[in-house]
């Protein structure tokens, strides 16, 4: 699924840099906590890669009891400053981590390891947000 940056802009209030939302008692009050993150391909690496990576992490979530969170993942959007036309940036791409929980390091085994590794073999990560999304 494809993530829409105006709908994620109009629907994402920052709720700071921590990044442990879930050592928070409650991050999001009025909301579910999310994650954003905005990752470049690297050399070598491909979009195809990076979002197999996505699948296999939203399998690792869905097969280990944390059924509620979601994973999208759409290109970046650039705008030509002088003809306005609006086109998918190359190398860039979002990934948006809704309902996110902290999973304990504990539980990470092979598999995490695994799509862990795809994300690693494909891109480098530009930024990270933690986000309430409005409900």
């Amino acid at each position: 699924m494809n993530v829409s940056l105006t709908l994620v802009a109009l629907a994402i209030a920052i709720v700071g840099d921590s990044p442990a939302l879930a050592q928070t008692a409650n991050p999001c009050p009025t909301g579910s906590p999310a994650i954003v993150r905005t990752s470049k391909i690297k050399p070598g690496g491909s979009i195809a890669g990076f979002q197999k990576a996505v699948a296999d992490h939203a399998r690792w979530y869905a097969s280990h009891g944390y059924t509620a969170d979601a994973f999208s993942s759409g290109r970046v959007l650039t705008m030509n400053p002088l003809t306005r036309a609006i086109a998918p940036t190359p190398d860039m791409i979002l990934t948006l981590h809704t309902k996110a929980v902290d999973v304990p390091a504990a539980k990470h085994d092979a598999a995490w390891n695994a799509y862990v590794a795809e994300y690693n073999a494909n891109a480098d990560i530009v930024s990270t947000t933690y986000v309430c999304l409005s409900k």
